[in-house]
């Protein structure tokens, strides 16, 4: 089974993944400008948006399926579960994968004991049992959660309803995917090799400014980006400094 995927624009090849309940529709705001630049291949993950289901939805099988929809050599830029994949790409096919940029993702979304700045375990469980339940009304929470705090909550809470009504996940790819946000792959961030740029909403209730310093620990060479007004959707939140941001690293003429 292929995943789905849309391609915009020319270029060097970017890949975008997108977050959890969701499809690659969260990217349309920055199809305009970043197809000016570069080959876009937009990746539905499966289970979500048009894609299938996998037969076993596990962090290999999933990175696999990726890898053989993506273009042989590409900058991998994931949000939120999706920064997590790309990460999980980007240490089991090393060549594929030029440069990595995390937008709100972490290598560990939910707190252990040495890793405090993340989702809370009783919040996470939660989000897992009320899917069985309602899965409407849990992607209603998971969207409104994500907008908290950002100067833009609003706008960013429009476009994330009208995404989850236009995609066509259902309970098994959404369960599925979700699981996927409890593993932890704090072991990949330090072996990666990859030029890492992460982008982080200082708002952000699900991911945690102050994680930055956690990543450094394990990536030093890591270029952070701190968006003073935006929560988990950054790039939604201020798209002009996101897409500069994004420029200059791709570039090389950002840190």
């Amino acid at each position: 089974m292929r995943l789905h995927t849309e391609h915009y624009g020319a270029g060097p090849d970017l890949v975008l993944l997108h977050g959890w309940g969701l499809s690659s529709a969260i990217w349309q705001p920055l199809i305009e400008p970043l197809s000016k630049h570069y080959r876009l291949t937009l990746i539905d993950l499966p289970g979500l948006g048009q894609s299938p289901v996998l037969k076993s939805t596990t962090i290999d099988s999933v990175t696999d399926a990726l890898l053989a929809v993506a273009p042989e050599r590409a900058v991998w830029l994931g949000w939120s579960l999706g920064g997590a994949l790309a990460l999980a790409a980007a240490s089991r096919a090393p060549e594929r994968i030029s440069k990595l940029v995390l937008a709100a993702a972490t290598p560990c979304f939910v707190q252990r004991d040495d890793w405090p700045c993340a989702m809370a375990k009783d919040t996470f469980d939660a989000f897992t049992s009320s899917l069985g339940a309602d899965a409407a009304k849990t992607l209603n929470r998971f969207a409104m959660l994500q907008t908290q705090g950002s100067a833009c909550a609003r706008l960013e809470l429009r476009l994330l309803k009208q995404v989850v009504a236009g995609s066509a996940a259902e309970q098994q790819g959404l369960a599925a995917t979700l699981a996927l946000l409890g593993e932890d792959l704090r072991s990949l961030l330090a072996r990666t090799v990859q030029p890492l740029m992460l982008v982080l909403g200082e708002q952000d209730p699900l991911v945690p400014v102050a994680v930055a310093e956690r990543i450094e620990s394990l990536c030093p060479e890591a270029s952070i980006r701190r968006y003073t007004t935006a929560a988990h959707l950054p790039f939604i939140t201020d798209p002009t400094s996101f897409v500069e941001d994004l420029n200059g690293f791709v570039s090389g003429s950002g840190r």
